[in-house]
Parts: C-alpha cells; structure tokens; sequence
C-alpha cells in the first residue's frame, strides 16, 4: 500500500514571540495529516523552527537554501522516496541528522535506511510520540559538537608529555591523541594529517626498535625467514636487559602557528651528522631508511639532539590560515 497523491506543499512555522530557537526540524512527508501532527508533538515543551514538506524534491531545496538541523522523513512518498531523499541529502549536508518515519517499509527498507546513514527511525503509527524524545536528544548533541568546535576560536597552545614504556602498542592511540585537533586549528588539511601521523609513527618505531632495543634496520633483511627473525628479536629484547627498563619520551606543542613534536629514546643515539641533505639517490634511501625520508618529506623541520636520540618535528601552519571571527 502507497500513500495517495497529493500536493506538494512546504511550510514554516518559527517559534513565537522571543523565544531561542533550539534548532531546525524539517518534517517531510506527503500525508498533510502527518506533518501537522508531528508539528505539534515538536512544538509542546520546544522552542524548534519547524518546516514541512510534502515531497522529497521540496526537502532537497529547502536543505540546499538554508541550514537545517534535523530531518524527520517518511520512507514511501510519490517522486523522490525517503531511502533516496537520504541519499541525496548525505551528499549535500553530510553532518546533518536524518530520522526515517514509516508505517509501510519492511524491515530491509529500514535496514538500507540506516546503513546509507539514516540516524533512527520511527514506525507508524506507535512510534510516532516517541518524535520529540529523540529530537531532544539528537539536537542536544548537535549543539554540543557545535560549541565544541566553536571552542577553539579561543584555543591559544596546549602541550604534553608522555613517558612511555619500549612498547608499540600505544603509538597509534597516542598519536590519533596528539593530533586530533590538527586539521580543526588550520594546522594541516585531512591529506596532510595522514602524512603526519605517517611521520609520528615513523619517529615512535625509530626510537622503540632502534633506539631503546638497538635493533638496527638492517636486521630486518630482504627475505621472509629475515623478517620473521627480525619481529622474535623485538620481541626478546623487549624483556631483556637494560632494553626493556628504557623509556620513549614523547612531547607536543601546539598553536595557531605550528604542531611541535619531541620523540626522545634513552638509546645510545646515532651520527644524525653524517644524514644526507638529499634523499633522492636510492643508495642514500636503502642506508638510511624510508623513515626519514618520510619524516622529512612530510614535515616542515626536521632536526636532532646533539647525542642523536630525539628528534624535533615540526608543521607549519598552512599559508593563510586565520583564527576564527
């Protein structure tokens, strides 16, 4: 069974008087019956702009002419349906939240519906009061993130410091920690971010394996059986001693200007002196690791400690990057 035909319409009704509007819900269906009373669930005890529409090609323009918080939309509707609505709109407005209402989908239709990124649904007619429960709560956390990211317009530096144990284990967490913000402050863009992890993970292996456990890269060898030596000689050295009472000290400052970040071993450390200025030549590449060429080819400075066991990296905000008005 289909809903009948009918015309498209679109509507707004803000909030009265002064009242703080406490976002944006669109409700798209082409029953004008549905629409109204969804209207008035979402006006009791809420001060929400609330607009309708009556097909899918209406809720498409109205998402496309002004900011919309949330959308409520039936799943089977003449034209544009509500799966391909959904689609539509995760390609226009990514962020913007969609809750799917049916009294006719099966449960695959459901099922599409949150796998192309739907945020719930409500059947009809018994899940219908439950409309103004999940508004509160999917607004409430979109106001949050917003004022999150409104924060960092007062963002100046934050640094840190870590003293870790000659373990691998918690390099990806702490570098998904210590760059986390990177890409919000203007720091880098979301390619440049990858690159930077890259070049952190590098610079955490270098001081674990060959800093603190003094295994040399060459270890590592060409052949599977000399990898597989190489991964059991990390291994026991990580319990042996003097290895395994060594620490990696990892520390970060940022600004608006530049990420800085310290990777220090308590290794022996290396001839960081007798590096070539020059990565291009193959030879300087297989004596001296892809590591730093990636560390170097990725980040602004690169530069080393006297004694060889910490190096500084650091990246330059982008050109033009402005704080927040």
């Amino acid at each position: 069974m289909t809903h009948p035909p009918s015309d498209s319409f679109s509507d707004v009704l803000l909030p009265s008087g002064e009242e703080r509007n406490e976002g944006t819900i669109l409700i798209v269906d082409d029953e004008r019956v549905i629409c109204d009373l969804l209207v008035e669930i979402l006006s009791e005890n809420h001060h929400y702009e609330l607009l309708s529409a009556g097909d899918g090609e209406t809720a498409l323009q109205i998402c496309s002419d002004r900011d919309v918080d949330l959308v409520f939309t039936d799943l089977r509707m003449p034209g544009m349906g509500g799966l391909r609505l959904l689609a539509e709109l995760k390609k226009l407005v990514p962020e913007t939240p969609v809750v799917i209402i049916t009294g006719y989908g099966s449960k695959e239709d459901v099922i599409q519906a949150l796998r192309l990124g739907a945020s719930n649904f409500l059947l009809k007619p018994n899940d219908v009061e439950n409309v103004a429960s999940i508004a509160e709560k999917i607004l409430s956390m979109r106001q949050r993130e917003r004022l999150g990211e409104e924060l960092f317009q007062f963002f100046e530096e934050e640094q840190q410091s870590f003293i870790l144990p000659s373990s691998l284990r918690y390099a990806l967490p702490l570098i998904d920690f210590l760059t986390a913000r990177l890409v919000v402050l203007g720091i880098c863009t979301h390619a440049e971010l990858k690159n930077i992890r890259l070049a952190l993970d590098e610079a955490l292996v270098n001081a674990v394996v060959h800093g603190n456990l003094e295994i040399s890269s060459e270890m590592k060898g060409t052949t599977l059986t000399d990898l597989v030596r190489y991964d059991e000689e990390v291994r026991n050295r990580s319990t042996m001693t003097p290895f395994c009472s060594r620490k990696v000290i990892v520390k970060s400052r940022i600004d608006r200007k530049r990420a800085k970040y310290t990777v220090q071993d308590e290794g022996k450390g290396f001839d960081h002196r007798s590096l070539p200025n020059d990565f291009s030549n193959v030879d300087n590449l297989v004596s001296h690791g892809r590591g730093l060429l990636l560390i170097k080819t990725f980040m602004d400075e690169v530069t080393f400690n006297d004694s060889g066991n910490a190096i500084t990296m650091i990246k330059n905000a982008r050109t033009g990057t402005k704080r927040s008005a």
